[in-house]
């Protein structure tokens, strides 16, 4: 594997799904130093953090106090009565926001050591120039999937989504005893926070997550490393945005986090427990990585492929014959409609050619994976899952109906090449 490889007891596009150690202090059990060729990237994303406090006052109160102050006296003395009080809205959401920005400062800082970064270059006048719209969107999203991942409140949306490979584990493992866990090894691609693969190593299995968002790895690393105790933090996911709230409350709610202590659970989990920072495809498509692991979970993953007979390959490779591949979520491809700038460093790449996605249906998906050499043995619908939009109270919900499959690495493996042409022949 690359660099990037993290084997020990740490955790965790932009996977905007809205579905988804012992952790030493010691820095030399955290994230290694990047290089050179994700330098740039960390610091972009260190300065979205590091900016959320001052971007988050002035895009969600600021701007609106101007926007009242300029209407007519008689509108503002309207809005400014009880029971509207639109001035205390106001004040109450900076509350909010200074709550979140204690979140992202601890991430922020935290991560330029962990990560590699120089403080010096972080605090030169030109750093909080550095993040564009987009790069602030992902911090508001990972601040708003700390709800989900790592809230009591989350718990039913996690049930939802993590809960099937739960089920199939149990099923096939349930009689082992935890300590004959530990040989069953588990790879969970697109880890975000990493909630799942630490459920997993916490009941008692050799887990590994891997995760290529630096604003997820860096949310993930403080959490399970650094969170001083269990609800440590008051978060206020749903202050971002003004629509869809049936009560002033419910944009206002906060929960705290983590709902536990992951350094505390994980004390005992020794090695069994690592993330790999990087493309998934880069990481486990290698010779080093072949038949590594017993069981790949992918959970609302698949479809964040530009080229999902990539991600299906790579599958193959990290499997040991027999292993099973578990999946989980609906197929929204993240790519589709869009041309997408390869990485040069992948080996297929042609110095950042423009390519475009390739969208399969869930049954061409499953003709894919056998032609690869997966036997399928259960597949199915998933219970609807229904993700928070704005808050429990929210006009706007999301709900997936998913797909449930369990395919497995035939024993005799196949000799599978990129370059056959007769695939869906």
């Amino acid at each position: 594997m690359s660099d990037n490889h993290i084997p020990n007891h740490c955790a965790s596009s932009s996977h905007s799904h809205p579905h988804p150690p012992t952790h030493s202090h010691d820095e030399s059990s955290a994230y290694p130093p990047a290089g050179s060729s994700d330098i740039g990237d960390i610091y972009t994303v260190l300065s979205s953090y590091h900016c959320y406090r001052r971007l988050a006052h002035l895009s969600l109160t600021h701007t609106r106090r101007q926007t009242f102050y300029a209407l007519p006296l008689s509108q503002q003395n309207l809005l400014s009565a009880p029971p509207i009080s639109f001035l205390d809205t106001l004040n109450s959401l900076d509350e909010a926001v200074s709550n979140n920005a204690d979140l992202a400062d601890a991430i922020f800082e935290v991560s330029v050591d962990c990560f590699g970064a120089d403080m010096e270059v972080c605090r030169d006048p030109r750093f909080g120039k550095l993040p564009n719209a987009d790069e602030m969107e992902k911090v508001r999203s990972t601040l708003k999937q700390f709800y989900r991942d790592w809230s009591a409140e989350g718990e039913e949306e996690r049930k939802a989504a993590y809960g099937p490979v739960k089920d199939e584990l149990s099923r096939r493992f349930g009689e082992h005893s935890y300590e004959e866990k530990h040989s069953i090894s588990i790879l969970v691609p697109g880890a975000g926070l990493a909630r799942l693969a630490f459920d997993l190593a916490v009941l008692g299995y050799t887990c590994q997550g891997n995760e290529h968002s630096f604003h997820q790895l860096m949310a993930s690393n403080y959490i399970l490393n650094f969170s001083p105790s269990a609800n440590c933090h008051t978060l206020h996911p749903w202050c971002h945005t003004f629509s869809n709230h049936r009560t002033r409350s419910g944009q206002l709610k906060g929960v705290t986090i983590p709902d536990v202590h992951p350094a505390s659970l994980l004390r005992s989990a020794g090695d069994r427990f690592s993330m790999a920072a990087g493309s998934f495809v880069r990481e486990y498509n290698t010779p080093e990585s072949k038949a590594t692991f017993d069981v790949v979970a992918t959970v609302f993953f698949i479809d964040t492929a530009v080229n999902v007979v990539d991600y299906l390959y790579t599958i193959w490779n990290a499997l040991k014959p027999g292993g099973v591949w578990i999946n989980t979520g609906p197929l929204l491809w993240h790519w589709e409609g869009r041309e997408v700038v390869r990485d040069p460093g992948d080996e297929d790449a042609d110095g950042g050619e423009k390519v475009k996605g390739v969208e399969l249906t869930v049954e061409e998906v499953l003709v894919l994976a056998e032609k690869i050499g997966f036997k399928v043995e259960r597949k199915g619908r998933m219970d609807r899952g229904e993700y928070v939009g704005a808050g429990e109270e929210s006009m706007l919900k999301y709900v997936y109906e998913g797909e449930y499959w369990v395919a497995v690495k035939e024993g005799v493996e196949k000799e599978v090449k990129e370059e056959e042409n007769d695939l869906f022949e």
